[in-house]
């Protein structure tokens, strides 16, 4: 955050300078400063990524809070973090002070007095902040379940301790949205490689479509691999994948066109039907308008009712399970074993 930090200039500390109100006003109208919240402004214009925006709304109101300094929570520490970002909440400062402290909304900040233990909380840039697994939780709660799936996913990516999002639901057992918070423990998973792929199961399981498997392989009669998918209804022999703009910068090699790795993921999915699966593509704007896409995955595996697939029984190994998919095509599902009911 150290970026943000130099740019951030308090109005008093300019006025011992001798700039004073009107001097800042001119500046602010040519562009030299941006105002970022009452007695500050920054060197600019001001941030247009999201993420860049919150750490420079945190560097501009930090110094000038009074009192305790508290514990940086929600949004403001999921920039802080690296997580997924939302939108929702990413115009405030979020902070957690000592019990007995007053809480309240304004603006730009929200201060609450909920219980915290310290291992809940990490340092970052010299901050107090959340760690990853509360962070989750606090999101879930506050901004509901889908969120709460996008940035439980990317913790566990990162960690792998869904254990450790169950304890923090459990701690907090009557706070308001904990039954979300205990959903999105339940459904998170690590397998989910980015926060649009999180994001459009977390849409599919709210208008009620079947959970699917995640990273899904899917082999060929030979036992070589044809594809990898981002999520697998095993029973109606469908894949599915997320067509995100961050998927297309993973796959393209140096030199390489995206209109190159279109093309590439056009042969690619041939070959998956090849095998007698069906595959169903899903992008941003389906995120925008869920019903219609669940709606549209519904009527796919309707049409593949599993009465009339033929799926023979695989191998089972160590921790992978291979199943037989229509007309001889192999399914690996590189996902850990766990037992009924622990994700």
């Amino acid at each position: 955050m150290t970026e943000q930090t130099r740019r951030v200039l308090k109005v008093s500390d300019l006025a011992l300078q001798g700039i004073g109100p009107s001097e800042i006003a001119r500046l602010r109208r040519d562009g030299t400063f941006s105002s970022v919240r009452r007695g500050v402004v920054v060197e600019g214009a001001p941030e247009r990524d999201a993420r860049r925006r919150q750490l420079e709304l945190i560097a501009a109101t930090m110094p000038v809070l009074s009192g305790a300094q508290g514990v940086l929570t929600h949004t403001s520490a999921t920039a802080l973090l690296g997580l997924p970002m939302t939108v929702m909440g990413s115009d405030r400062v979020w902070l957690n002070r000592p019990a007995g402290s007053s809480s309240h909304r304004r603006r730009q900040l929200v201060v609450r007095d909920g219980p915290m233990e310290w291992d809940e909380v990490t340092e970052v840039d010299g901050l107090l902040v959340t760690g990853p697994e509360r962070t989750a939780v606090d999101m879930a709660r506050e901004f509901g379940f889908v969120t709460g799936v996008m940035v439980a996913d990317a913790v566990l990516r990162r960690s792998g301790e869904p254990e450790r999002l169950q304890e923090l639901v459990r701690r907090g057992a009557r706070r308001r949205g904990n039954a979300t918070a205990r959903a999105v423990a339940a459904f998170a998973d690590g397998l989910s490689e980015s926060p649009g792929e999180s994001l459009m199961r977390a849409q599919l399981q709210m208008q009620g479509c079947p959970e699917p498997e995640l990273q899904v392989e899917i082999l060929d009669a030979r036992g070589f691999l044809v594809a990898r998918c981002d999520y697998g209804w095993r029973r109606y022999g469908v894949v599915g994948e997320y067509d995100g703009v961050e998927k297309y910068g993973r796959l393209l090699r140096p030199g390489q066109t995206v209109s190159a790795v279109v093309d590439a993921e056009k042969d690619r999915e041939a070959n998956i039907r090849d095998q007698g699966l069906e595959i169903i593509r899903f992008c941003r704007a389906d995120l925008r308008n869920p019903r219609a896409a669940a709606a549209r995955l519904n009527r796919l595996l309707a049409s593949r009712a599993p009465s009339a697939m033929t799926v023979a029984s695989g191998t089972w190994a160590g921790p992978r399970r291979a199943v037989r998919a229509p007309l001889g095509a192999v399914w690996d599902d590189d996902a850990p074993l766990l037992p009924p009911g622990a994700n």
